[in-house]
């Protein structure tokens, strides 16, 4: 009898230990999604992946409303409309593209134009088109930035000046 008490005892302590170091991951593991999940930056890249699966289906006129105001100062919304259908689907033969998105990148203190002396934090992130056009696979990497305007997060690309 006290060989079973013994036992019991022992094992009661181990299924306590297994208790406690499954709840300490479990818990860990919610922290963890739900500081992954509202973050910034996958908020960020909801945001660049909204404007390229529009651009994807060849509805321009939704991902010129997600630019930023600079951006929408650059192009006209019919003139963009059209370029950009005729220059990245139709010269390619093509009715629409994949695309990857590079995992997003802070960046403090960015200056958006040479011209303003404000800063303010940004997000970089690599969009890669991929055709399987008329002249073969292609591939375009282009540099895209993300810029809090009107506490909306918006597209940027990226020029040299």
């Amino acid at each position: 009898m006290k060989f079973r008490r013994s036992n019991f005892r022992r094992n009661s302590k181990i299924i306590w230990l297994l208790g406690a170091i499954f709840s300490l991951v479990f818990v860990t593991f919610i922290i963890y999604a739900i500081t992954y999940f509202f973050s910034t930056e996958r908020e960020v890249e909801k945001v660049a992946t909204q404007f390229y699966e529009y651009e994807q289906k060849g509805d321009f006129s939704n991902s010129w409303e997600m630019f930023h105001s600079s951006m929408k100062n650059r192009f006209d919304k019919s003139d963009y409309i059209q370029d950009r259908a005729h220059v990245f689907l139709n010269h390619f033969g093509v009715d629409t593209f994949d695309f990857t998105l590079s995992e997003p990148v802070k960046i403090e203190n960015y200056q958006l134009n040479t011209n303003l002396a404000n800063t303010q934090t940004v997000y970089r992130l690599t969009a890669t088109y991929i055709y399987q056009s008329k002249y073969g696979y292609l591939e375009i990497d282009q540099t895209v930035l993300l810029a809090e305007e009107d506490q909306e997060w918006r597209i940027l690309w990226k020029y040299e000046e």
